[in-house]
């Protein structure tokens, strides 16, 4: 039978209507300059590259969802039903892969619209669709880091033109809005195990935020006073460092692996928010790369893993922990290279803490690479794709910086 045949209308509809909206936007921003509202419209060279590897990650974690006992695996972090049986396989994947493509068409939307007040309407607006499909907690507390993200942005940009005490405001404001998007700390939110990954904190924190945390620094940095960017560059860089030392030391003593797997995105955010903050060219590729790691790597690794399943052999927990504690030639380590190179001429004791914190690193990974040490069915493909992926990214890197003109 065909697999158009057994999607749901409804589910075709959505995927159908993200793809239809991803194309749309990319025309626009493609021909922007004989459009008549074209300044309106923009899409950056990183936030293209993030949103072409979004695509990809849906397609990745989509087609190669684990499979138990004939039907899709509900004990998967993030992807387990509300109660009951979980549905056939087929249903399952078009879960999935349609709250993918139609996250995809709102992502394209709000990194190519240029005004950051538009933009932060439609995160209000976004946050509270989003929260509409079916989850464990309501729908006021899924909606809230989206909500308070458009909020903080809005304001934040309302003010940027004030100058002393407002205009520091403003800048703390939009620095704040980037940590509430991704849903990082101090806005972590109550972590579900029995969620659907469509409607848990994966949906902003793996999947839409990325590319957000690329475009909304190059819209609004340029508008700042010298005062407000460093209040903007001290405060993400903050806030980064809270975040990383928060995830690896989280994901290291937490009793969960679901919760350390959470608390590993945060690590991962901390180096990104790092980046940003430090006003460097390599600083921020370094968050460019980390952003794309994230998205291709570690999302699908999280969809991938089997927290509540017996280890396996170590064989592939090594290799694993090798990707995930970003050890050459793997997708971290031009990260950790290309940051600690930027904090290094930005202030040198922050190089240290840096340092520090991926020497803890290892740990958690060696923890996280267990949950993947036995996979089955479809998961083995998966995984060794992904693997593959990351082994791209560290060998590329330049090649990856060139296309998004980094």
């Amino acid at each position: 039978m065909s697999i158009w045949r057994l999607a749901p209308a409804s589910q075709l509809g959505l995927a159908l209507a993200g793809v239809a909206l991803t194309a749309a936007v990319l025309s626009a921003s493609a021909f922007s300059s004989l459009l008549p509202l074209g300044d309106m419209v923009r899409l950056p060279q990183p936030s293209r590259v993030l949103l072409i590897a979004s695509a990809g990650a849906v397609l990745l974690t989509a087609g190669l969802v684990p499979r138990q006992g004939g039907v899709e695996d509900a004990g998967t972090p993030g992807l387990r039903p509300r109660g009951g049986t979980p549905p056939a396989g087929m249903v399952a994947r078009w879960d999935l892969l349609a709250a993918g493509l139609g996250a995809l068409g709102v992502m394209a939307v709000l990194v190519a619209v240029t005004d950051p007040l538009a933009v932060a309407l439609l995160l209000i607006l976004a946050g509270f669709g989003s929260a509409v499909g079916p989850g464990r907690r309501p729908m006021a507390v899924r909606a809230r880091g989206p909500a308070l993200a458009g909020l903080l942005l809005g304001v934040g940009w309302a003010l940027h033109p004030s100058s002393g005490a407002l205009g520091r405001l403003a800048a703390l404001s939009l620095a704040l809005s980037l940590v509430a998007v991704a849903a990082l700390v101090p806005y972590l939110p109550e972590v579900d195990t029995d969620e659907p990954a469509s409607s848990s904190y994966l949906t902003w924190t793996g999947f839409l935020a990325p590319a957000l945390a690329v475009t909304l620094p190059i819209r609004v940095v340029p508008a700042l006073t010298a005062e407000q960017a460093t209040v903007f560059g001290a405060s993400l860089v903050g806030l980064g460092l809270l975040n990383l030392g928060w995830g690896v030391v989280g994901a290291w003593r937490t009793g969960s692996d679901i919760a350390a797997w959470r608390y590993s995105f945060l690590a991962d955010w901390g180096l990104v928010l790092i980046g940003v903050g430090f006003f460097q060219r390599e600083g921020f590729a370094a968050s460019y790369l980390a952003l794309l790691s994230i998205v291709l790597v570690r999302l699908p690794l999280y969809m991938l893993a089997r927290p509540d399943l017996p280890a396996g052999p170590g064989t592939v927990s090594v290799l694993v922990a090798v990707v995930l504690a970003g050890v050459a030639p793997f997708a971290g380590f031009p990260v950790r290279l290309l940051l600690l190179q930027a904090a290094t001429r930005v202030a040198w004791p922050l190089a240290v803490l840096l340092l520090a914190a991926m020497v803890l690193w290892i740990a958690h990974s060696l923890r996280l690479a267990r949950t993947l040490s036995a996979p089955v069915g479809r998961a083995v493909l998966g995984l060794w794709l992904t693997i593959a992926i990351s082994l791209g990214l560290g060998l590329f890197s330049g090649a990856l910086r060139a296309a998004a003109g980094l």
